[in-house]
């Protein structure tokens, strides 16, 4: 059973973008983002990419229908990317394989270093497969949660290829 949460939180830790889990070469690469549209809002701190977003880093893809990007000058508080669905991917070093999430919602609260996925949130890498209505991550901690106790489907799924 502890192999089987080692995995379930290498996985949520890899969805993180974090260095320690990409290819150590991602930090060092520019990102760059393609909209349909792009709305900047200083007033308001925020940061609107609409229309087939695509941002990449490296290794890292995230597409989306819209992405909100809240705060200015660099200070990014908050991120929420919506879509039918958000999807992610990203290899990481060594010789795992891709990682890749999809769900209706991704929030990411930077303050907290909390990553939450909303909505038919799913999670793959190498044959295992987890899923639930809300998967949060909160990397400060290390702690994964998963489930929606206010939605209609209150299981989480996880499937474990066997070790070779």
């Amino acid at each position: 059973m502890k192999s089987n949460k080692l995995t379930i939180t290498f996985i949520v830790l890899c969805l993180c973008s974090s260095p320690l889990w990409a290819l150590s070469s991602d930090k060092n690469k520019p990102v760059e983002v393609e909209a349909d549209s792009f709305n900047l809002d200083d007033a308001k701190k925020t940061t609107v990419y609409s229309g087939n977003v695509i941002i990449t880093q490296g290794s890292m893809e995230i597409s989306a229908d819209k992405m909100t990007i809240y705060g200015a000058s660099g200070a990014t508080d908050k991120v929420i990317a919506t879509g039918n669905p958000v999807k992610f991917k990203q290899q990481p070093d060594g010789q795992q394989g891709l990682i890749r999430g999809e769900a209706r919602r991704f929030e990411y609260l930077v303050s907290k270093d909390t990553l939450v996925l909303i909505n038919k949130a799913t999670l793959w890498q190498a044959g295992t497969t987890f899923s639930s209505d809300r998967i949060t991550y909160d990397s400060k901690r290390s702690i994964v949660k998963a489930g929606d106790k206010s939605s209609a489907s209150k299981r989480v799924k996880i499937t474990l290829q066997p070790s070779k």
